[in-house]
């Protein structure tokens, strides 16, 4: 069974049975980013206007069909699949995205629907996959010129992946300060303070882990790195 392998964290990578695939054109890998984002289907002609759109209807899905022959002779045949104008990269044995996992595990931990960090076992390690999968913000480095659409939608996919990440960190973080494992805690922690140094609760969280390890020198320090930053950018004090 052949394998594809599509990492979208950090900067694009494809891997067909354990080697490299190499894009001679950016629009073949954007088209393989945009479909392999999300499984679900996508109309040829919302496609066109997104990749072409200086160009007429007629342009713009001849291009989209040179583009189409183009990633096919890349990843293979068999890995697309085409219905009623509509096309996919649909979910099946052998392909692997990192962001759909990213997102499945998230939705999974979702549906549990722990109150807090009272989260279970099985949600704990989900988490903490999906965390270890977000090696760097969606599509690092990429760019594709002359679609200001495509551009939008990478901007917007970067931002709900990060929202998603800091939402998993925070549910992490509070689950393993709770069962009071405090040094897996602290990583994930920071890792969430990164994300947004403007957020107080990132902070309060870190002066509370830095406080169950009994490192009062660190909560100070904390307290006084959120009250600076704070002060710096918005003008407020933090809360009492």
């Amino acid at each position: 069974m052949s394998v594809l392998n599509i990492v979208l964290f950090g900067p694009p990578r494809v891997e067909r049975d354990g080697a490299e695939v190499h894009f001679y054109r950016g629009q073949t890998l954007a088209l393989l980013a945009y479909l392999a984002a999300a499984d679900r289907p996508h109309a040829r002609d919302a496609l066109a206007t997104l990749f072409w759109p200086e160009q007429d209807e007629q342009q713009a899905h001849a291009a989209l069909r040179r583009i189409l022959y183009d990633l096919g002779r890349t990843i293979g045949k068999g890995w697309l699949a085409f219905e009623d104008h509509h096309m996919a990269l649909p979910a099946q044995p052998g392909l692997h995205v990192d962001v759909r996992r990213f997102s499945a595990l998230h939705a999974r931990v979702a549906a549990h629907g722990h109150v807090s960090n009272d989260l279970c076992d099985d949600c704990l390690a989900a988490l903490t996959e999906a965390a270890s999968l977000y090696q760097d913000d969606f599509l690092t480095g990429f760019t594709l010129r002359g679609s200001a659409s495509f551009d939008a939608w990478q901007t917007l996919t970067t931002e709900s992946l990060r929202l998603e990440l800091g939402a998993g960190l925070e549910k992490l973080a509070g689950a393993l300060l709770d069962r009071g494992r405090y040094d897996q805690a602290l990583p994930h922690a920071r890792r969430w303070l990164a994300l947004d140094p403007l957020h107080e609760a990132s902070h309060r969280l870190l002066m509370r882990l830095y406080a169950a390890v009994g490192d009062r020198a660190a909560v100070i320090r904390q307290y006084e790195q959120c009250n600076q930053v704070l002060a710096a950018e918005l003008g407020v004090a933090p809360a009492p």
